[in-house]
């Protein structure tokens, strides 16, 4: 570079200098630039196409991304209003792209944000602290801070150069890059469409209904769905405020209502389609609003699958269906990467909630970054908009550095407990009542329940148990001001008619939370004495001191004075639990954990934690100790215990109650584990695998019809087993669950006739391999297991003697 060119450069740079700089021009970027110069700051918006409204502005041009030729939105207006510039009432409830580009375009006039808009700008380079560069290499724009709104739909995520895809000899073609069907490679061809979005259900509708020969929809781990309409209204108006009450996620009272209103009304998983089930609970993954596609699988035009198995050239073999489906071409809707060109700084786990990045002082800032299990994207980004515009200016403070590790750390933590399926794939996946909530918190701007429930009693019960949720409540404030009461009148205006479902649907939800809170009250009041006896002793004290009364040779004398067929409940110096005894610990494990989720920031929190801990000591029959991280475990016990049961059954239906019960009691021990060691408490495969093993391994030791020897010869082959795995083991491979084939086992002659029980321990081996793969560093895992089974054997055949009728 010339030192005439740097000086021209250096004089660019001096002069192109602005307060805020807001990248991306479309329903986020005209947000957060709206807020900003609502706060008096200097602030531009620099967009790199020639319009703004990103990829709401339809373009013919297939390598430009954007919406397709017949996109409408899914979420219904009433979750896409900007909370001081509603969209017209003209417009129907799900509006077009040109609607909505309409009114992009409506809303930069009201509030004069085009002088501020710069077009054509296409950024090449962020570097710190802010230095911006342009494709025009003369524009060179520094800021004190940053806004990046360029959206989470840019970057498609295309696997089609990763295995089985690149085994495909068909085409190729990803949603981004789809305007119409009526181009050549969807002419009269067999079509499979890859993904459960709703972009994916869009476009299987569209192609089936129009130009293809036949759709397939593959759907690799299921989905849940929903309808868009129900009766003449938005569906997603449901999710009312009163919902709030049941909980934003798998509680009880949610799988309640899931049981009576969403499943007869839409089916299981929201379709009734075997192959689309979901695997993961209701509000805990992402919510496909697009369910037309089910009208056409029932037509036949549309053929669902799983995911795919195998791919040889044009044949493709699905999940669970042997029989391999011809395709020409395959339609990715694959999804988006979250990423940023432009610079480095593009980890979503970086960000404190959602919306400002680590380690640069509270100067970069992202909005639209938040994807709803349900609702829009829109909703939330105007409160982040509001949010950086309060920080920026200085209305509101962000903590120290460290205290917003420490959150992001427990936030990301809680984020892979509660999405399990979808915490890799869509980081950005909040619950939108929850997640708006917890910004309208930071701006102070929720609306005051607790104040109108006492000043203005019939408003509360209109905007609590009357109506859906709106982007206007947060502007309601306490309802005193001029623009508070225009705020609470444009979200009336988002209530149906009254002879809509909503209200009947809405009358039936507060008799149900009526109901519920009657029953808490009777429960709470009731004397809560049980006069079945659970255990030998009251306390852990009184149990050890019996327990030390026992000499080395008394303690042989109780174990040899114990008659055949161990356990027993008839011996009197021995305590088992009947089978209703252990239904009733398990009923009320996970009556305790519902109290604790409903009730943990109430005033019954002591009462509830009094109650945990005696409930946790006699349960586990462990030392009394009272410490605050137990909490956490009492309110993921009954989900983990009732998903181990569920679990359990679902891969051995012939499992008696005793069984579980006995794998289950260290299922817990294992969610203290996690909670100590500050993982996510789920229940995993391995985890379940190897509290397995205690009932079926302590059926075949510990059984009296089965001999000596054939207990030997299971030693050494579970030994083996274990240590060196089976001579087909593949790393690559998931065990899926279903009980393996017992006349493929090569076991001695002994064994032969134990083999569904031989079946069932080398299963639950597959369930631990699914978790720590064979090999390097997790090869002390099985090591630890075969010593434990050497423990156990050795145990067994001391004290199993033929002169004590033991066989």
């Amino acid at each position: 570079m010339t030192d005439s060119e740097q000086s021209l450069l250096q004089s660019t740079e001096n002069r192109i200098k602005h307060r805020v700089v807001v990248i991306g021009g479309g329903w986020s970027g005209l947000y957060a630039l709206k807020y900003l110069l609502g706060e008096g700051l200097d602030a531009h918006l620099y967009e790199n196409r020639s319009h703004i409204g990103g990829i709401w502005c339809f373009n013919e041009n297939e390598n430009v991304g954007g919406v397709y030729k017949t996109t409408h939105v899914t979420s219904s207006k009433t979750f896409l209003h900007a909370s001081d510039f509603p969209i017209p009432k003209s417009y129907g409830e799900f509006p077009s792209h040109e609607e909505i580009l309409g009114y992009l375009h409506s809303y930069a006039d009201h509030f004069k944000l085009w002088p501020n808009i710069h077009l054509n700008s296409e950024l090449i380079k962020i570097e710190p602290q802010w230095r911006l560069t342009f494709a025009n290499q003369s524009q060179i724009i520094h800021c004190d801070y940053l806004v990046i709104c360029s959206g989470q739909h840019q970057h498609a995520n295309d696997p089609r150069d990763t295995h089985p895809f690149d085994q495909f000899t068909g085409t190729f073609s990803h949603s981004i890059s789809y305007k119409h069907p009526y181009q050549e490679q969807f002419m009269n061809k067999r079509i499979l469409v890859v993904g459960g979005g709703e972009t994916g259900s869009d476009l299987a509708v569209e192609l089936s209904a129009t130009v293809a020969k036949r759709v397939y929809m593959s759907i690799r781990e299921g989905q849940w769905f929903q309808a868009r309409v129900l009766g003449q209204q938005p569906a997603d108006i449901m999710y009312t405020m009163l919902m709030r009450l049941f909980g934003y996620y798998n509680n009880i009272l949610v799988r309640c209502w899931k049981r009576m209103f969403f499943v007869p009304m839409w089916g299981s998983g929201g379709t009734g389609v075997p192959e689309w089930n979901p695997t993961v609970p209701f509000l805990h993954g992402f919510i496909n609003k697009s369910r037309e596609v089910v009208d056409f699988i029932a037509l036949n035009r549309v053929i669902p699958k799983r995911g795919i198995t195998s791919i040889n050239q044009q044949l493709i073999t699905f999940d669970k269906d042997e029989t391999p489906v011809e395709i020409d071409h395959i339609l990715l809707c694959t999804g988006y990467k979250w990423i940023h060109p432009f610079f480095s700084h593009s980890d979503i786990h970086d960000l404190y909630k959602l919306v400002f990045a680590s380690g640069v002082n509270g100067t970069l800032a992202f909005v639209g970054t938040a994807r709803p299990v349900f609702g829009s994207i829109p909703a939330m980004a105007e409160l982040q908009a509001r949010w950086v515009a309060a920080v920026f200016a200085g209305r509101c403070q962000l903590p120290s550095e460290k205290v917003m590790a420490q959150r992001r750390q427990a936030y990301w933590t809680r984020h892979a407990r509660l999405y399990p399926h979808d915490h890799h794939r869509l980081r950005q996946l909040v619950n939108l009542f929850e997640y708006s909530d917890v910004i309208g918190d930071e701006l102070g701007v929720r609306v005051s329940l607790f104040y109108l429930f006492f000043r203005h009693p019939s408003i509360w019960f209109r905007i609590y148990c009357r109506s859906p949720w709106s982007p206007f409540l947060f502007r309601i404030g306490r309802y005193s001001t001029a623009e508070e009461k225009l705020a609470y009148q444009r979200h009336l205006d988002c209530v149906p008619e009254t002879d809509q479902t909503f209200h009947r649907f809405n009358d039936v939800m507060l008799g149900a939370w009526l109901i519920t809170l009657f029953c808490l009250l009777i429960s709470f009041t009731m004397d809560n004495t049980n006069d079945e006896v659970y255990f030998e002793y009251d306390t852990y004290e009184e149990f050890r001191q019996e327990r030390l009364k026992l000499n080395y040779n008394s303690t042989l004398k109780l174990w040899y004075s114990l008659p055949n067929g161990l356990p027993t409940i008839d011996n009197q110096l021995v305590r088992r639990q009947t089978t209703r005894q252990q239904r009733a610990r398990v009923r009320n494990m996970k009556f305790f954990a519902f109290y604790c989720t409903l009730l943990k920031k109430t005033f019954l929190r002591k009462k509830i934690q009094s109650k945990g801990f005696r409930l946790w000591n006699e349960t586990l029959n462990v030392p009394a100790v009272k410490d605050e991280s137990l909490y956490g475990i009492y309110q993921s016990m009954g989900r983990i215990t009732s998903e181990f049961l569920q679990k359990g059954q679902r891969y051995d239906p012939t499992i008696s109650h005793e069984e579980l019960f006995k794998a289950g009691r260290t299922v817990w021990f294992m969610i203290a584990f996690q909670m100590q060691l500050n993982l996510p408490l789920v229940l995993t495969d391995s985890i379940f695998g190897y509290n397995m093993l205690y009932p079926y391994t302590d059926d075949l030791v510990d059984c009296n019809d089965i001999t000596r020897e054939a207990k030997k010869d299971f030693a050494k082959v579970f030994h083996d087993r274990l240590l060196f795995g089976e001579s087909t083991y593949d790393p690559t491979s998931h065990f899926d669950g279903k009980q393996s084939d017992s006349t493929q086992l090569n076991l001695p002659t002994s064994l032969q006739p134990h083999a569904s029980r031989v079946v069932k321990i080398f299963d639950m081996v597959k369930f631990i391999e699914n978790d720590w793969k064979r090999g390097g560093e997790y090869e002390g895992v099985y090591m630890s297991l075969a010593t434990i089974h050497e423990s156990q054997m050795k145990s067994t055949l001391q004290h199993a003697r033929t002169e004590d009728n033991y066989a």
